[in-house]
């Protein structure tokens, strides 16, 4: 029997999956034409008190067009976003175009850089989302000047470890959305769950247009930490899917000794 519930239990988060991504993908397409800027997501986030301070927005300018999404301080120099953000289409955006404003207060950044580098995923490509996708949607940003902000720690969680942390219903998500740019939001009481397996898991939290590569949060022996980033939303049932901190947390330690 308890078999039996896991084989069901699988095919019902395949199931959910797909429907995420077909939805996501559909709302790719649309973007223009969904009337979020007036719909707001969350509360209004202090600025100027940690973790939210390490927090900001990830600016890639496109021509004439400034394209956002958010990002977290998570070294002096090093900055986590999704990856599919530094992509213009099919093509990796050049370093020189990339900025990072942390804790922007009415649009004006505490503190401030341009990128010098850009580590993405090995098992990133761009495209629709697939669930291999989005388990390899995640790029650090390298700064060309350390910014003098708290970073906030990275922690990998197993699933039974995020089954458990599931039903405290503690998490957080910060960050730079379409209807809020120049303010960071913030929901305290974000739903996680896991996925079909360790790379992804599931949310309820920010879901609009610049939200994605904004911080999943948790409260660990009383440590704030990045347990994911924010990859595909679904803003009609207000959630998504995240990358999970397992697929990172190696590359951005091993980033932090050499930067």
């Amino acid at each position: 029997m308890g078999r039996l519930m896991n084989v069901k239990r699988s095919v019902l988060c395949s199931l959910v999956a797909l429907a995420i991504i077909a939805s996501a993908g559909k709302l790719a397409q649309t973007e223009d034409a969904l009337p979020n800027f007036n719909q707001h997501y969350g509360e209004i986030a202090d600025p100027s008190i940690w973790p939210t301070t390490a927090v900001g927005a990830v600016t890639v300018a496109l021509f004439h067009l400034i394209h956002r999404c958010t990002g977290t301080l998570v070294a002096p120099k090093l900055v986590l976003t999704a990856a599919h953000c530094l992509f213009n289409d099919n093509l990796l955006v050049n370093s020189r175009n990339v900025s990072f404003l942390a804790g922007l207060n009415k649009g004006v950044p505490a503190a401030h850089s341009a990128a010098v580098r850009l580590a993405i995923s090995k098992g990133f490509d761009p495209g629709p989302p697939t669930l291999d996708r989005i388990a390899n949607d995640w790029a650090v940003v390298v700064l060309a000047d350390a910014i003098s902000i708290k970073p906030i720690p990275i922690k990998s969680m197993a699933p039974d470890q995020l089954r458990d942390f599931s039903n405290s219903f503690s998490a957080q998500q910060i960050g730079y959305g379409r209807d809020r740019p120049y303010l960071p939001s913030i929901i305290r009481d974000c739903r996680v769950s896991a996925g079909p397996d360790e790379r992804i898991f599931w949310y309820r939290c920010l879901t609009n247009f610049g939200y994605s590569g904004a911080p999943i949060l948790a409260e660990i022996d009383g440590s704030t930490v990045v347990i994911g980033v924010n990859s595909t939303r679904n803003p009609q049932q207000r959630g998504g899917v995240a990358c999970s901190a397992t697929q990172f947390a190696k590359t951005v330690a091993e980033l932090a000794k050499s930067e």
